[in-house]
């Protein structure tokens, strides 16, 4: 699997998307589950999406699965950012200055794999991931993917103590804040108008850290031209509510914001609304309570 990986990696990104591309559109336009939910997602968010915005939806999916292996397998970064390093990551580093570390969360849009990446260039970042039930197969993401100033923290009590501890020492953690977590390890919260199980890890990390909480997300751009990093720093300078289902909705909020951004880069496919064993039942929010982007979608 690793010469694999490899192999892919050494083709240009912009004919890996474009292969990427095509099958995403195949998944999305095949008959099931999947299809049927990005759909579902999208409109649910987006209610004037069009066929070919939820077509580019299912491409973009195709894209993020074939930027792994370009990613995992390359020593450094092959695409071109703007954006990055005389932008977000100056505006981020003033923020982790305080001492307290940073919190940066990366959702499901655009590509999550080059952000920590492109962050190590200059800081140390430990980021989290879910590992697999195979050993073999949680110690080989592990390796692919850490890099010099790069730790992978796996989402079980021992990497979330590496996360405090990279806290405590100033520096930066990475998580994927719409990933849904077991049940009793989040809160419900609104996420375009529908409940959804968020975790409250991030929370208790800020409790313990007072770490400011950042949104990021790197937009990708067409034709393999590389991608532009954007981000959103939690209401009153990255800190979040005292309320722990008060601070899930204030960080679906700003994920919201980013998407509107760029809404076909978002993983619909996703099943973002799933009830997890365990959990309470979600809440019946109204038309009056939910959070609704008013972004038009086919502005960005």
């Amino acid at each position: 699997m690793t010469f694999l990986f490899w192999l892919i990696s050494r083709f240009p990104l912009r004919l890996l998307q474009a292969v990427g591309g095509v099958l995403g559109l195949i998944a999305a336009r095949l008959p099931g589950r999947y299809s049927q939910r990005l759909r579902e997602n999208f409109r649910l968010a987006f209610p004037d999406a069009t066929d070919a915005m939820i077509d580019e939806a299912g491409r973009s999916a195709g894209r993020m699965i074939i930027e792994m292996p370009y990613f995992w397998s390359r020593s450094k970064i092959g695409a071109k950012l703007h954006g990055f390093d005389d932008d977000m990551w100056p505006a981020l580093g003033a923020l982790q200055a305080r001492g307290k570390g940073l919190i940066i969360l990366t959702p499901h849009l655009g590509c999550f794999e080059v952000l920590p990446q492109s962050h190590a260039l200059l800081r140390p970042v430990t980021a989290l991931f879910k590992p697999p039930h195979q050993p073999w197969l949680r110690d080989w993401i592990e390796k692919m993917r850490t890099r010099p100033n790069m730790h992978m923290a796996p989402a079980t009590p021992r990497g979330v103590r590496m996360l405090v501890k990279a806290l405590k020492r100033g520096q930066a953690v990475g998580i994927l804040p719409d990933q849904v977590p077991t049940g009793g390890e989040g809160n419900w919260a609104p996420f375009f108008g529908k409940p959804a199980y968020t975790m409250a890890l991030v929370h208790r990390l800020q409790q313990l850290t007072q770490a400011p909480v950042v949104v990021v997300f790197a937009e990708r751009l067409p034709r393999g031209a590389g991608y532009r990093g954007h981000y959103r720093v939690i209401d009153g300078g990255g800190m979040l509510p005292e309320d722990a289902a008060e601070a899930a909705g204030v960080i679906n909020r700003h994920i919201e914001q980013l998407v509107a951004m760029a809404p076909t880069q978002y993983l619909w496919g996703y099943h973002r609304y799933k009830h997890p064993a365990g959990a309470e039942l979600p809440p019946d929010y109204t038309a009056s309570t939910a959070t609704k982007t008013t972004t038009d979608p086919s502005l960005s």
